[in-house]
């Protein structure tokens, strides 16, 4: 099997259909509960742009101290290369749920390059619960109920209902990356035959936040097969013997597949750094997909943006961007006495950003590794430019500077093209907003920087999913230097 994955996954980005046949009439449907689901353990291993990257693992049972209650437990194990440093990813949660599969009780724990983040809580009829717990932060939350709610993790198990073909069905799922609540549509489009699974399978969409992956489930239910990001992510049945061994191969791949996947080639742009003025077009920019930046103009799946360096970005909202927040936690003594002692004697805002940026570029290593909150960046002195931008935004907040995360994409000299990318907005009382990037130690950022949206939460993040290996530059020209 995943020989065969191997070989076939770049063929898959482009077109599936080659390698999927319709497998006739379908058996008659047999529903399968919780309670009568024939497969208590299930493993997957999974691939990432071509390379093997990890193993995920799944768990049905009784709850031994609720009658009536039921457990599902998913662990996905991940680790890949990513500008050069080994990224290793853990992410565990367990479901407590009722028969009919809505949800009652939640514990999940997200661990990346060595960060941790728990999430946990309950929910009742009218309310979900929950607390959020990293490095230095610790947020509560009430989320209104409308409808029966679902942990994500049922949504492999709720096609099983009815695997009519056409059938589809919308159901409020929580959503536990993103501490959201957000509705998933289940369709079964088909029953198919492929060369990449043995027997019949029936194929079902999952459609949620923006994204679409496609399962193909036997009759009895298994996951025989997945694909999600247009083919690139590919998951498919195995023994444990198998999948463990995945996770070991994977050690030994030094292929940044990750860069591979997500770079933008475009230019040559020489001296990136010292750009004030760019134009340029991306193509295959979705029509759902929101820019929060006043310099592009849409044109269908074109976005075409001039960036000027010195131009205001406008916005009054700048107070709500002082409060301290799970990822920027400003109030965190040890931040906010750091940034009051680095900004010692500084007489304007603009020689406290300086100081900031100044101090950051010589004390925090550039380094592509994973963060929760500012506090995590403290603790290692690294981080990538997500936890620059958190720790700006921070020590900035502290400082009583309204600081806001952007995202986008920058220009990389090293890689010939634009990587996505994360920075800072700064509150300049007088002057507007004006971008910083604390990674590349600009106290006022070039303008190969195109902001795309605005945030720093995992929701807000999610957006950028629908554009990673999909939007392509299609001309940049830099029309002048400071």
């Amino acid at each position: 099997m995943e020989m065969r994955i191997l070989l076939l996954v770049l063929a898959l980005q482009g077109c599936a259909s080659p390698y999927f046949h319709d497998a006739g009439s379908p058996p008659p449907p047999v529903p399968v509960s919780v309670e009568s689901w024939p497969h208590r353990e299930l493993w997957s291993g999974v691939v990432f742009n071509g390379e093997k990257i990890g193993f995920t693992r799944r768990e049905v049972r009784a709850a031994a101290d609720a009658p009536g209650r039921w457990e599902i437990e998913s662990e996905a194990v991940m680790r890949l290369q990513f500008l050069g440093v080994d990224k290793r990813i853990r992410l565990r949660s367990l479901d407590r749920v009722r028969a009919d599969l809505t949800l009652e009780a939640f514990s999940y724990e997200h661990e990346i390059d060595g960060s941790r983040m728990q999430v946990s809580g309950n929910a009742e009829a009218a309310s979900l619960s929950l607390s959020v717990k990293a490095r230095g932060s610790d947020e509560k939350k009430i989320l209104k109920l409308e409808k029966p709610v679902y942990p994500t993790s049922a949504l492999a198990f709720l096609p099983l209902q009815d695997l009519r073909i056409g059938h589809r069905a919308r159901y409020t799922v929580f959503h536990g990356e993103t501490q959201a609540l957000a509705e998933a549509e289940l369709e079964v489009l088909a029953y198919e035959t492929s060369p990449l699974f043995e027997g019949a399978a029936f194929k079902v969409a999952t459609r949620l936040l923006g994204l679409e992956t496609t399962t193909w489930i036997s009759a009895d239910g298994r996951p025989l097969f997945e694909l999600a990001m247009n083919g690139v992510l590919i998951s498919a049945l195995e023994d444990e013997e198998r999948a463990r061994r995945t996770l070991v191969e994977a050690s030994l791949n030094k292929r940044d597949a990750l860069v591979d996947f997500s770079l933008l080639h475009a230019g040559p742009i020489s001296e990136p750094r010292r750009v004030s003025r760019m134009e340029i077009v991306l193509a295959g920019v979705p029509r759902g997909f929101e820019v929060s930046n006043p310099q592009c103009r849409r044109a269908g799946e074109r976005l075409e943006c001039r960036i000027d360096r010195s131009a205001v970005i406008p916005g009054n909202d700048y107070q709500r961007h002082l409060a301290p927040t799970l990822a920027a936690p400003s109030v965190l003594e040890e931040i906010a006495s750091l940034a009051r002692r680095i900004a010692l004697g500084a007489a304007s805002d603009d020689e406290r950003i300086a100081r900031l940026i100044a101090w950051m570029d010589a004390n925090i290593a550039k380094e592509a590794v994973d963060v929760f909150t500012a506090a995590d960046v403290l603790r290692a002195r690294r981080a990538e430019c997500q936890g620059h931008a958190y720790l700006f935004a921070a020590f900035a907040r502290a400082l009583g500077i309204p600081a806001r995360v952007v995202n986008g994409i920058a220009y990389s000299e090293e890689h010939a093209g634009f990587l996505y990318h994360s920075w800072n907005e700064a509150w300049i009382a007088g002057r507007g907003w004006r971008p910083v990037d604390a990674t590349f130690g600009q106290a006022h950022a070039d303008a190969t920087h195109v902001k795309l949206i605005e945030g720093e939460s995992a929701a807000e993040l999610l957006p950028l999913v629908q554009l990673v290996g999909r939007v392509r530059v299609e001309s940049v020209a830099a029309t002048s230097r400071w």
